[in-house]
Parts: C-alpha cells; structure tokens; sequence
C-alpha cells in the first residue's frame, strides 16, 4: 500500500505536460507573429506596388497623353508588377486599372484626372501568400490585396519661370501662311497702329481667345498653345520653338520674345537678368500677371545666362519619340543617374495676351499681360537665338489648380487615396 500511495504522489512526468502544453502556446503564438507578420509585410508592400502603377499612370496621363487611357494602364500594370509582394509579382489585369471621378476631399474632386489601381495576393487570384506555423491548425494560405488612387494636378502659374515671353498662338486671318490659323511666318495684327484711326479694329483682323474666356469661340482652351491633343490645332507638345529678340515697335510673331523683369523688388538690369536665366527665382508667374519689360533687347545676358544654364546639365537631350510617335520629353543627363528629378534645362517660361499686347502698342504701351506659363526644354543657342520644345513642366500649380486642363502646361502628380 505504500508503494502503491508513494507512485500516486510521485512527481515524474509532470514536466512533460508542461512542455506539451507550453509548445501548444509557442505554435500559437509562432503562427501569430510569424505568418501574421508575412501577412502585414505584404500588405506593406502590395501597397507600394499599388501606389507605384497609380502613380506611373498619372505620369502617362499628364506628361504624354491624358486621353490616352490605354497606355496610362499598360504603364500602371508594368510599374505595379515590378514591386513584388513576398517574392512575387502580385496579381493585376486590365479590368484593375479604372478611371473614376476624383473622391472628395482631393484637389481635383470630381474632375476626371485620376487613376485608380488594385493589386492583389490572394486566394482569389490563385496566387496566395504562404503559411508556416499556422499549417499546424490547418491554414495553408492567406491572401492581401491593396488600392491606390492617383490624381493629376494643372496649373497655369508657378515659380522659377525665366525672363522671355512669348505670345500665345492666335487665329491667324489677315496673312495666313499655309497652316490652318497660325504658323510661325504669321503676325499679329488686329488693331490699326497709325493714322487718325488708331487702334480701331482691322478688318478682317486676327483673333486671340484665352483659356476660359466665357462665351469663348474656342472654349474652354481659347486658340492658345495647349498640351491637350484635343483642342484647337492639337497638342503642341514637342513643338519645336526659336526664340527671338523681339522688337516693341513691330507686330508680335511667333516666337518672338520680350526680355522681362521676373522680380520687381530686385528691378531690371543685365545682372539680374542673366540671373533669372540661369537660377530659380521664387517669384510666382501666372494669369494676371503684368510684367515689365527689360530696356534693350539683352541679346548678351541672354547668351551668357543660357549658356550657364546648360552647363548645369550639357548631356540632357531632346527625345522627339521618347513616350510614342511625337511623344517628346528630356533623356539623359543628370535624370539619368539620378543626380537630379527634373532638368535645369527644363524651364517654365511666361505667355502673354496678343491682344492686350496689340491693342496697348496702338496706344503707345506695351503690355505684357500672362495667361498661363509654358514648360519649355532649352536646347541650345543658334546665334543669338534660343531653340526649344514645349513640354509639360512638372510643379506644385501654385495658385490653385486650372479650370481649363487642356491648356494648362504645369504638371504635378498625387497620391489622394
């Protein structure tokens, strides 16, 4: 009897029960961190694979073609694709990428400039995430799946724009060249400059419409240079520009520019001229805008801060096909090693009002009125001549984003969901 009570109080054994059920609780908790923790690190990053195609396909819809949707989704599946979640490529078709109304509380809520992107890894998709521990109770798969939603942003003002403005295209009908309303042979003319009828209307006279004018001929983008394939005469993206010196007392040409005074409180004068040419003046530049112009046509500061300027970046070239046929945009130089985002090349520069421009010489002014600024990659000098190619140009749109997207050059890219 003794032996028999002194077994049933013998101790032995019980460390076991204990380890069993300890290993029970560490399998537990192991399935809970570990696979837990694959779950949230992909999450991680299925969510930067969504925000990588949202964002690339902005980018095709704003810097190469905003109607283009087709190839704004081909550009969101390839970029989303190349960020894999646990090791693999996640799972995204055509029907993921879609186009709805920007969501409130955005900056462009309810325009139709945003791109939306699902990305998933899961069951659904045949391409679950693994399971380690939790295959123990029976769980051998788990899944994520994440969304992103892109807006483009436009603008028609922005700072660090350089001292040439141009005028804006107008429809040419006094002495049309060939092209169908304007072409750089052209010139503005539509108000009398002599005589005892100064400044009446010339019959027939030209024409210039500004973006959003109402109850504009041309609305919503105006006879303007816009960057939407879609409105009057098409894109002008890529459109090859020459700079010209141009002369106040003759009628404004394409091309021809006005040396101006960027920041009223530093004044006019080579030195700050040549200044803003070759460095970023904080001065914000939009519609509205009345600048001054330079006294003289600053023909040698204009050489001198140019050719500054490309020496910032000498290899950055002009691609004409570099998003498709007729696509243009910079390649090369510091954006190709990553030295720098965007080309000091690449440049905003101020348009003006041919009309209020006209109208002012036939009254002895020269007003200098912008409507909105343009992207423009400066090439090189020929002469005393500077040769180009309008762009959209990436920037925050200060001053509001614009109601007339197609004309609007000044591009910006978000992320709103």
């Amino acid at each position: 009897m003794r032996q028999m009570f002194a077994r049933a109080g013998s101790e032995r054994g019980a460390v076991l029960v204990q380890v069993a059920i300890a290993l029970i609780g560490l399998t537990a908790l192991s399935a809970f961190v570990i696979d837990y923790g694959v779950m949230w690190v992909s999450r991680r990053q299925a969510q930067n694979s969504a925000d990588a195609g949202a964002l690339s396909g902005a980018i095709s819809m704003g810097f190469v073609d905003m109607e283009d949707q087709d190839l704004a989704r081909q550009s969101a599946i390839n970029v989303a694709q190349q960020n894999f979640v646990w090791g693999e490529a996640p799972d995204i078709t055509p029907g993921d990428v879609t186009f709805p109304v920007c969501p409130p509380g955005s900056p462009g809520a309810g325009t139709n400039s945003c791109i939306r992107v699902d990305v998933f890894r899961n069951q659904d998709r045949n391409n679950p995430l693994p399971t380690f521990f939790s295959r123990l109770a029976g769980i051998t798969e788990q899944g994520v799946r994440a969304t992103a939603t892109a807006e483009v942003l436009f603008g028609e003002s922005t700072d660090c724009v350089k001292p040439f403005a141009i005028a804006d295209k107008w429809v040419e009908q006094r002495n049309d060249q060939g092209d169908v309303g304007w072409s750089e042979e052209d010139t503005f003319e539509r108000y009398v400059q002599n005589g005892s009828n100064r400044g009446a209307l010339l019959d027939p006279a030209d024409y210039y419409e500004a973006p959003g004018q109402p109850g504009g001929t041309y609305a919503p983008n105006g006879t303007g240079f816009t960057r939407d394939s879609t409105a009057l005469g098409g894109s002008d993206h890529g459109r090859r520009i020459v700079l010209k010196a141009g002369n106040p007392n003759q009628a404004i040409a394409p091309g021809w520019y006005h040396p101006v005074v960027i920041n009223p409180t530093e004044g006019p004068g080579g030195a700050n001229y040549r200044e803003n040419i070759a460095t970023c003046d904080p001065t914000v530049i939009g519609p509205g805008t009345v600048l001054q112009v330079e006294p003289g046509n600053m023909i040698g500061p204009t050489s001198q801060g140019i050719r500054d300027l490309i020496a910032q970046d000498p290899a950055a070239v002009w691609d004409p096909n570099m998003y498709g046929p007729g696509q243009g945009g910079v390649s090369g130089g510091c954006m190709a090693t990553a030295a720098c985002a965007i080309s000091p090349r690449l440049v905003a520069i101020p348009v003006f009002n041919p009309d209020v421009y006209d109208a002012g010489r036939a009254s002895g002014r020269i007003d200098i009125t912008v409507v909105k600024v343009l992207g423009f990659f400066i090439d090189h000098m020929q002469g005393n001549d500077v040769i180009g190619y309008l762009s959209p140009y990436p920037s925050a749109p200060h001053g509001g984003t614009s109601n007339t997207p197609g004309a609007a050059f000044v591009v910006s890219i978000a992320l709103v969901r």
